[in-house]
């Protein structure tokens, strides 16, 4: 790629499966007519009482040899390959990057009773079906950062196109309603007893629910076929280093991400026409959100929240939701916020319950999610765009490295090096193992390095993978509700059946509220993920960096990460 090209990245095409439709006009035409997928559901393999939640009720998937989410997921991409503007070829397959965004992915597979674990509750096994699927060559990428992951698997996906390493991404997110996640929410009470009405005075919770969809990225206009095509002008992600399930109550950790969005962007408030924002309907989510709104001087302009029409679907949030913000885009409306009546969060924001026909340019769309994580992207009409260049890789320079593994004896290892380094924090040891490993490593890596002062917070980045994802702490979910007791759940396991919550405390105790990743990847991958970690970092514009593996499942644990700072 030559010095000056502009590479833009264009929205190419986009499936979805949803409780409201197995498309994505039957999904828009729907929200159009203020219908909601939202039912009360009285499931007992979901949850032991009634709740209500958006599930699908068909059972819409592809072929009777994957499972139900490997189907639906399957499915979607191939009717997003077959919406492009020109037919895939050999060499669309060849140059393609799949990135898979969920968060617990066929959990349901896991069975604490058994020894061996059924290969399909590694995410990175329901990504390697796809691309196997679909004979992609390159090796997918799988991102599990809670809520965020699927805003933030776009964001990968459009730098990796702009900085040449490919021509095509494949963005997949897919979760289900399981009993596992309800459970889970369920125990820290967030779940609403009525359909949830984000940013209203009344609300009292989040619903849940299902979804798959596809967005296919490409800077070949030629699989575009509108003639004002949407792009994806640019995105950040951050921590806001403060609690690794309640999010800030000032709205700082999600304000950098917004400006870091609109800054890679090149845009002001003043050219954004209206904010697709998480919208969960719980308190805390959307007062930090509104505070950040303010904070990035987007208080006057229009913000909805798509969740009251088929609830939160987690990892494919983030792509069904966009979605819906390219279908607004192109059609010239705007989406109330269905059961929004009386403004309920302490700052103003301009929220409305009915659908608006107004032009609309230029979107964004934001996440945040348990760990502390928020991104925010910025949509744009190729038309208006003000990207002017692409994005540039920086290289690293290692500072230091802390291995650390073995297949006994864990804990008196971690009590140990937690004595060694002298460390004083309690909060070490209500946290799970997976996250007593990165959080050691990353303060031996600092102890000898007082410049690290010098690097502002917003600066400083995490990014971690490994192939286990949180499965020791799914396992002990799993066991606390496996006497068919889903009121046994514990909140304080549960924040950590996310991998993304290592990150959250080392951003806690560190101040790192820059960017942070996690991938998951095949074992076999394991001798190559560094060198991809510091590729994505290196398109981040971070200054300091943790990255590396970070992986623990019964008596095994293996860490091997590195401090870098930006080579001059």
């Amino acid at each position: 790629m030559a010095e000056g090209d502009i590479r833009k990245v264009y929205v190419a095409s986009s499936s979805m499966i949803s409780p409201l439709g197995s498309s994505v006009e039957e999904n828009m035409k729907a929200i159009e007519q203020y219908k909601s997928a939202i039912s009360l559901v009285d499931d007992r393999s979901v949850f032991c009482m009634p709740l209500y939640a958006a599930k699908i009720s068909e059972d819409i998937s592809y072929g009777d040899k994957l499972s139900i989410l490997e189907g639906r997921a399957v499915l979607s991409v191939k009717r997003a390959l077959e919406a492009l503007g020109k037919e895939p070829d050999e060499e669309f397959l060849d140059d393609v990057q799949l990135i898979f965004s969920s968060t617990k992915g066929d959990i349901g597979f896991l069975d604490p009773l058994k020894a061996d674990f059924d290969e399909r509750v590694f995410l990175y096994h329901t990504a390697k079906v796809v691309a196997d699927f679909f004979k992609i060559k390159r090796e997918p990428l799988v991102i599990s950062n809670a809520c965020i992951s699927g805003v933030n698997a776009v964001i990968t996906g459009s730098r990796l196109l702009r900085s040449g390493f490919c021509n095509n991404a494949i963005i997949l997110g897919a979760d289900l309603l399981s009993r596992f996640v309800v459970t889970g929410f369920y125990s820290f009470h967030s779940i609403s007893t009525v359909p949830c009405t984000p940013y209203d005075a009344g609300r009292d919770g989040l619903t849940l629910g299902e979804a798959v969809g596809t967005i296919i990225l490409t800077v070949d206009r030629g699989f575009v076929a509108d003639a004002d095509a949407v792009l994806v002008e640019g995105g950040g992600v951050s921590n806001d280093a403060n609690h690794l399930s309640a999010p800030s109550r000032s709205g700082d950790g999600l304000a950098i991400a917004i400006d870091a969005a609109m800054a890679e962007a090149g845009v002001s408030p003043g050219d954004i026409d209206f904010i697709n924002a998480h919208g969960t309907a719980t308190i805390y989510n959307d007062e930090m959100e509104a505070k950040a709104i303010h904070l990035t001087g987007l208080s006057k302009v229009p913000v909805q929240s798509l969740k009251p029409y088929w609830g939160h679907t987690l990892g494919a949030s983030g792509v069904i939701e966009s979605i819906g913000c390219f279908w607004q885009m192109k059609h010239g409306i705007l989406f109330g916020t269905k059961g929004y009546e009386n403004a309920g969060v302490p700052m103003e924001i301009n929220v409305t319950a009915g659908h608006r026909r107004i032009s609309l340019k230029r979107c964004l769309k934001s996440a945040s999610g348990f760990g502390g994580c928020n991104a925010a992207v910025i949509y744009s009409f190729d038309s208006v765009s003000k990207r002017v260049n692409s994005i540039r890789s920086s290289s690293w320079k290692e500072i230091s490295r802390f291995r650390l593994s073995g297949n006994a004896g864990f804990h008196d290892i971690i009590r140990e090096w937690n004595r060694n380094l002298d460390n004083k924090d309690v909060k070490f040891f209500k946290m799970d193992d997976l996250s007593k490993l990165g959080y050691i490593g990353a303060l031996a890596l600092m102890r000898n390095f007082p410049e690290i002062d010098n690097f502002p917070p917003e600066k400083r980045a995490l990014f971690f993978a490994n192939s286990s994802s949180s499965l020791a702490s799914d396992l002990r979910h799993m066991a606390a509700i496996g006497r068919e007791d889903d009121l046994l759940a514990s909140p304080a396991i549960f924040v950590y059946t996310l991998p993304n919550t290592v990150l959250g405390e080392i951003s806690i105790k560190n101040r790192f509220k820059g960017e942070n990743t996690f991938f998951v990847y095949d074992p076999k991958r394991k001798f190559d993920a560094e060198s991809q970690l510091l590729r994505n970092a290196s398109l981040s514009g971070m200054d300091l960096v943790i990255a590396g593996w970070c992986d623990l499942l019964g008596e095994h644990f293996d860490l091997d990460i590195a401090l870098y700072t930006k080579d001059a």
